[in-house]
């Protein structure tokens, strides 16, 4: 029994030495195993491949950008990004997340992966099968904080598996990648195709493919679970949204995880500007008022100005229903066009971004043109030009306060007041006697009135002073007054007025171009100018044949 004993001792310690041994070898291959495929989980998105458009610039997202999206969530705040090309891309990210139905604890966004190959990892507590997380990234210029355009966006997402118990619960994973494109228009991104991936695209998103109850994928970055699209359109946002196929019910804790492989960045130019309302803050209902001395018009230095001022006092603020269009100042050609914003606080205000390629070749020949939609055509009046030429310069992308400023036609810079006086035609008449110059008169038989005139006795006159002021804070050139003499049998009237002494002013009119002292026609002052908030008086004198009003 003993020796019996002795050799079964023996057998079983050599069957013990062929067992360690056999397991040491099988741990040995099990780590070469997962170095070799440690290797393998993280799978190129073929999209990153593609070369950039001509004048563009590729962007690798560098490791580093994953702790600036946490910190861009955390704060809500946009964090410049880095890239690993050699040329500078002005990007900025905010990455948000809004979860619908989704439960508040047992959530955390983090970061996962290895330093090499880093990813954002979303981890939420989902209530059912409406509970959904839309994680989005939106780009900006680091400049001026316009939106920022990319092409050629590739993205991966990860951790797109099942687990499917008997009763519905688990999870079923189904994500969306999709788009924000210069006309606003949401696009999907383009699936790329891995090897070795169970990931497929249906109509509403990227799914496994695999039929089993549970294909779980736990390791970081695992290819099986790894879903990559590309954008080759122009877009500002990506926005993931993950949520559960209807083969789940009652949903559990969910991961699920994102890479920004690479993108293109082409230099955009930014336009931009508002069309307002140049009143200086001044009402509608005061708006005929033409005194520059005293009420609204008096040192308002924002008034009909042509300059876009906010500040209070005299505020002015942005109109809506313009077009503005940047085009060829020569030919037309419109490279972008934008309906200025309809609502506040940006009411007026237009942004057109075009990449350096729409207008490569036309650089100095630029033009902003606003056109009214408005049917009503309220502000008729303009205070500056429709069109304004860009002085461009390569390296400069933004161009702002490029504004159009218009008024309501009560608000016109140009004000005209009629006032007349009945008197017996003499030789000489001083205009500016203050006997016949007297404020509020209201019997233009005693001095100059704005008041009707009734029974003129044959023979006698009527003088007329013209006021023209100038409410702007701007100058008016080429300012002309012409005022046509009546004669009977025109446009209604009974009696022929003819001009009379004294003779007009040389100052004012020029003698060649207005009728003799006895004769009918128009008169017509020279070609003058109007200073900034200022005005000037014409005066002359006209003689009637009958008794009849004028």
């Amino acid at each position: 029994m003993y020796q019996t004993q002795r050799f079964v001792n023996v057998i079983v310690s050599q069957l013990f030495g062929e067992y360690i041994y056999r397991m040491l070898a099988l741990m040995t291959a099990m780590i070469f195993l997962t170095i070799s495929n440690s290797s393998f989980a993280l799978a190129p998105n073929p999209g990153a491949n593609l070369a950039c458009p001509a004048s563009s610039t590729k962007g690798i997202f560098d490791n580093s950008n994953y702790t600036k999206l946490k910190e861009s969530f955390d704060t809500n705040t946009y964090q410049p990004m880095t890239s690993t090309s050699s040329l500078s891309i002005p990007l900025k990210i905010k990455m948000t997340i809004e979860d619908i139905n989704v439960n508040t604890s047992g959530n955390n966004t983090t970061i996962t992966g290895t330093s090499a190959n880093p990813a954002m990892d979303i981890n939420r507590n989902f209530k059912d099968l409406t509970s959904r997380s839309d994680i989005t990234l939106d780009f900006q210029n680091t400049g001026n904080s316009d939106s920022l355009y990319l092409n050629n966006v590739a993205i991966s997402a990860f951790d797109i598996d099942k687990s499917i118990g008997s009763n519905k619960t688990g999870w079923d994973d189904l994500v969306s990648i999709t788009g924000i494109t210069r006309n606003n228009t949401k696009i999907k991104g383009t699936f790329q195709r891995l090897s070795g991936s169970s990931v497929i695209e249906l109509a509403n998103g990227l799914q496994t493919s695999s039929t089993n109850a549970s294909f779980n994928c736990t390791a970081a970055l695992d290819t099986n679970c790894q879903g990559s699209v590309l954008f080759s359109e122009d877009i500002r946002s990506v926005t993931f949204s993950y949520t559960n196929t209807n083969n789940v019910t009652t949903p559990t804790s969910q991961r699920f995880q994102f890479r920004v492989d690479s993108y293109c960045y082409t230099p955009q130019y930014t336009f931009s500007g508002i069309v307002f309302n140049d009143n200086g803050g001044i009402t509608d209902a005061n708006a005929t008022n033409a005194n520059i001395t005293t009420g609204p018009y008096a040192n308002n230095a924002n008034y009909f100005n042509g300059i876009f001022d906010s500040a209070t006092p005299n505020a002015e603020a942005g109109i809506p229903s313009s077009t503005v269009e940047l085009t060829h100042c020569t030919n037309g050609s419109v490279y972008g066009s934008q309906l200025v914003d309809g609502s506040t606080p940006t009411i007026g205000q237009y942004k057109i971004n075009v990449p350096i390629t729409t207008i490569s070749g036309n650089t100095n020949n630029l033009c902003l043109v606003e056109k009214n939609n408005n049917t009503g055509n309220v502000y008729t009046i303009r205070t500056n030009s429709n069109k304004k030429v860009i002085a461009f310069a390569n390296t400069t992308y933004h161009y702002p306060d490029n504004n159009f400023g218009k008024v309501i036609a009560a608000n016109v810079a140009l004000v005209l007041k009629k006032a007349q006086y009945i008197n017996n035609c003499p030789t000489t008449l001083n205009y500016t006697d203050p006997a016949i110059n007297t404020s509020g008169n209201n019997d233009p038989r005693v001095g100059f009135s704005s008041a009707s005139i009734n029974d003129l006795v044959p023979g006698q006159c009527i003088a007329y002073r013209i006021t023209a002021t100038n409410r702007a804070n701007i100058v008016i050139s080429d300012f002309v007054m012409r005022d046509v003499l009546q004669k009977k049998g025109v446009n209604g009237a009974q009696v022929t007025s003819v001009l009379a002494n004294p003779p007009l002013s040389t100052t004012d009119y020029n003698a060649a171009e207005n009728p003799a002292i006895g004769a009918n026609g128009e008169v017509k002052t020279r070609t003058l100018t109007i200073n900034a908030r200022n005005n000037r008086v014409f005066y002359f004198n006209t003689k009637y044949g009958t008794t009849a009003n004028p």
